[in-house]
């Protein structure tokens, strides 16, 4: 039987073979970037992230990361400070993740003793599409009646 070795292996699991899950950019502790950066796959922010960054995987801001951008990602994951706002299908905020901007998602959790302090909008692809189509045609987003809510008391 050959030995197996990290760069001869080959793994059926779901975290190799699912490029969201491939990791190949670091932003290491201690390091600063600014400006403007599109990724395939994966980003971790250990360091210090300014601009814009889209990226087609998950996007992991560690507890150490600090980010004041504009993110795209298809799943961000927060336990570090990160100002701006995030552009994603899924958003979670870990305990030590303190946010402070607008996040447009279509799942979002927070972890206890997580910050969140800005709005958040939860949207499926094809909601978003039909706003927008809407927005573009009228000027502004058609509303529809009012909810009422009422409390009775039992």
């Amino acid at each position: 039987m050959r030995d197996k070795t990290m760069l001869g292996k080959k793994e059926n699991n779901a975290a190799t073979s699912n490029t969201s899950q491939t990791l190949n950019t670091i932003i290491g502790r201690g390091t600063v970037f600014e400006g403007v950066m599109r990724v395939e796959n994966s980003v971790r922010i250990d360091g210090t992230f300014k601009g814009e960054l889209v990226c087609s995987g998950m996007l992991t801001i560690s507890q150490s990361g600090e980010v004041y951008a504009q993110l795209e990602g298809k799943e961000v994951y927060l336990n570090g400070v990160v100002r701006g706002r995030i552009q994603a299908e899924k958003v979670r905020l870990d305990s030590q993740a303190r946010f402070v901007g607008d996040i447009t998602t279509s799942a979002l959790a927070i972890t206890e003793g997580a910050v969140f302090h800005g709005k958040c909008s939860m949207e499926t692809g094809e909601l978003a599409a039909l706003y927008e189509k809407e927005f573009r045609q009228e000027g502004t987003p058609r509303s529809s009646e009012p909810i009422k809510v009422s409390s009775a008391s039992r």
